[in-house]
């Protein structure tokens, strides 16, 4: 829809950007850290681990010295459990709680609101070895006791919280749940299990929270995007729906209706994959929601029908980090109408606004974009100059979308960039570049690490200056 005028963005709206501890900290075995299950990966001998990343546990004063030149308002970043407890339970690392009231400190200093990820993927590797995880019933007592010494540690400066990073990822990818192995099968039975361990205790988190009179919202951090149909044919739509429901609702409705609808009932159970619920836990989902959402947007995915067969039975996959395809439901499928990355993810700022308007027609809750961003292969060119305009053209066009959700009516209290600096991917190490700061280290050439700042840092200072209205 299209207006005949078009209102701004609130005074208050937190421009921000956005990491995550095990990419960015390094320092993984310093000042009595544990292991997490990122910790112990086997090593990919094409590009980088974790070990250093980007040494911003050494570096604190100075990249938040840069966030506040930036000009930013809010700053995203997750505590690492085992810096806090380095066995996921038990004993206390002061070392580890004294690191993030520094850097908490600081952020309040330069006036950036603390925004916290709880847990960000990197599950204590002992608590795996103790009771198997989050396979376990026994990881919701964990989480929840962790995140309480966090809300009494440091929620007197936080007043924003982030529960769980893309949930529907841990569930997808083996590693972060600590599974090993080869069977696909047994491990999504295992995951659609442990999903619901995090529901619980998410929804047990979030009673804690009230009960200790937090100020503040919290909620989880979702992927969350749009499934287009790929054609006007309506078994490309019913795919389309049926996606969005597998990829991306079934979680929603558990963690704000306390629900698993059923139609997905019926996909768990045709497949073996329903798993053990006790009685209360969808009660307790209910009676404890989340009071605002993060959202992380990157690409938006076009799907077509793809009938089960003889050859393709129900509950056949093939298989990426999410499903590309699944017998009976979908088949994801290239989008002709959308440029794309260089890693294929396909460019859609409009989806970002259809996506947040689909998740507060749904489930009527503030959000704050919490990832979005473009990884691309930056050079750093004589003079320290780097000309990122592919990043300042996808940002700028992401974000006038949000304009426009909020104009249509959807309550935005955020976004935050991903990243605020180069950090090191999951799957392309330091080749894959998301920052508005430079880190001088390539995969196994650690340099100087110099942050320098790219042309998109300068053009996000005047968006956040001008209050969005300078892109």
């Amino acid at each position: 829809m299209e207006y005949k005028a078009y209102t701004s963005f609130d005074p208050d709206f937190l421009w921000g950007a956005a990491t995550a501890s095990f990419q960015v900290e390094g320092a993984v075995e310093e000042d009595g850290k544990g292991l997490s299950v990122i910790d112990v990966m086997p090593k990919n001998p094409a590009i980088t681990d974790f070990s250093v990343a980007v040494d911003h546990y050494h570096h604190i004063e100075e990249d938040v010295a840069l966030m506040a030149e930036l000009g930013l308002k809010v700053y995203r970043f997750s505590i690492a459990w085992t810096r806090i407890f380095p066995n996921g339970n038990g004993e206390v690392n002061q070392a580890g709680v004294d690191f993030y009231n520094r850097l908490i400190d600081a952020l309040i200093k330069h006036q950036i609101e603390p925004l916290v990820t709880i847990y960000h993927f990197d599950y204590p590797q002992s608590l795996v070895e103790q009771y198997g995880g989050w396979i376990s019933r026994e990881s919701i007592e964990d989480y929840r006791a962790y995140a309480e010494f966090l809300f009494k540690t440091y929620g007197d400066r936080v007043k924003y919280w982030l529960t769980i990073n893309e949930q529907d990822h841990v569930v997808r990818i083996p590693s972060r749940l600590g599974l090993t192995g080869e069977d696909h099968y047994e491990q999504l039975r295992l995951g659609y299990q442990a999903n619901h361990h995090m529901c619980v205790a998410t929804a047990l988190t979030i009673k804690t929270f009230h009960e200790l009179g937090m100020e503040g919202k919290i909620g989880p951090a979702v992927s969350y995007s749009m499934v287009h149909p790929a054609s006007s044919h309506p078994d490309d739509i019913l795919a389309s729906k049926d996606a969005m429901l597998i990829k991306h609702n079934y979680l929603m409705d558990l963690h704000c209706y306390g629900e698993y609808s059923y139609s997905f009932q019926r996909y768990l159970e045709e497949r073996n994959f329903t798993p053990a619920i006790e009685e209360g836990d969808l009660e307790l989902m209910k009676q404890y929601p989340p009071t605002m959402l993060g959202v992380n947007y990157y690409f938006s995915e076009a799907v077509r029908a793809f009938p089960a067969t003889e050859e393709f039975p129900i509950g056949y996959q093939k298989k990426s980090l999410l499903p590309e395809a699944e017998a009976g439901v979908f088949e994801v499928v290239k989008n002709e109408n959308l440029a794309a990355t260089d890693w294929g993810w396909e460019i859609d700022p409009v989806g970002l606004r259809l996506t947040l308007r689909e998740l507060y027609d749904r489930y009527k809750l503030p959000m704050i974009i919490t990832e979005n961003g473009i990884g691309a292969y930056d050079k750093l060119e004589e003079g320290d100059m780097i000309r990122d305009d592919y990043r300042i053209s996808y940002l700028r066009e992401h974000i006038k979308q949000v304009k426009l959700a909020i104009n249509d009516g959807v309550p935005m209290l955020g976004y935050c960039a991903w990243s605020f600096m180069d950090l090191v991917s999951g799957r392309n190490g330091m080749e894959k570049r998301y920052g508005f700061v430079y880190i001088n280290r390539e995969d196994f050439d650690f340099k100087d690490m110099r942050r320098i700042k790219k042309d998109s840092f300068h053009w996000y200072q005047k968006v956040i200056a001008s209050n969005g209205e300078d892109l």
